[in-house]
């Protein structure tokens, strides 16, 4: 199993650059997918009552995922861990004053973001907000997200390593599904001897 102790470094020096640090090994790790259903399986796994199975369950895209760490906390709660679930709390709230610290919320200075759900955490677990829309902003080499809240305001996340991270998936994707196309043997047609 990979170890990923470099990337909670941010935790003892919460800043900006050690945060975004740490960011870059997620996002450069081949296994990152800004998008996977992650998040899903640990609120199932939750919901199921199988809460060691979520304390085990650890793989790059959920290491900086506030939620993810909330819901650590939920399993060490049911299991009658204090001091598991305190830690996991901790790290969600470091995580969430960290991505703060990435930016304003502006579309000239966007939060920075890591998983695709970051953006919801963050408006409604950390700012206690709601969201009512999400648009996509494509601004000279800025790749953003737009989210408008229920007040009418807006707030702007950098979604560009995501965005690209899911472009390369489908091309990867695409790629595969053409080697195996290749790779079955035509199978001539009745009419053609």
């Amino acid at each position: 199993m990979k170890t990923y102790d470099n990337v909670f470094e941010f935790l003892t020096d919460p800043t900006k650059e050690t945060f975004l640090k740490c960011r870059e090994l997620v996002i450069n790790d081949p296994e990152y997918d800004p998008y996977s259903e992650d998040i899903e399986n640990i609120q199932d796994l939750l919901n199921e009552g199988k809460f060691e199975e979520v304390i085990q369950y650890v793989n790059v895209n959920i290491l900086l995922s506030p939620r993810a760490h909330i819901y650590k906390y939920f399993a060490y709660k049911e299991l009658g861990d204090e001091k598991g679930g305190n830690i996991e709390v901790a790290i969600a709230q470091i995580i969430f004053e960290c991505l703060e610290k990435t930016g304003d919320g502006t579309k000239e200075s966007p939060y920075i973001i890591t998983r695709i759900s970051d953006e919801r955490d963050l408006v409604r677990h950390h700012l206690n907000k709601q969201d009512v829309s999400q648009n996509l902003v494509k601004d000279g080499d800025k790749i953003m997200d737009a989210l408008t809240l229920d007040d009418g305001t807006q707030l702007y996340f950098d979604i560009k390593d995501p965005y690209q991270r899911l472009a390369f998936s489908f091309s990867k994707r695409n790629d595969r599904e053409e080697n195996k196309e290749e790779e079955k043997p035509q199978k001539k047609k009745w009419w053609k001897f």
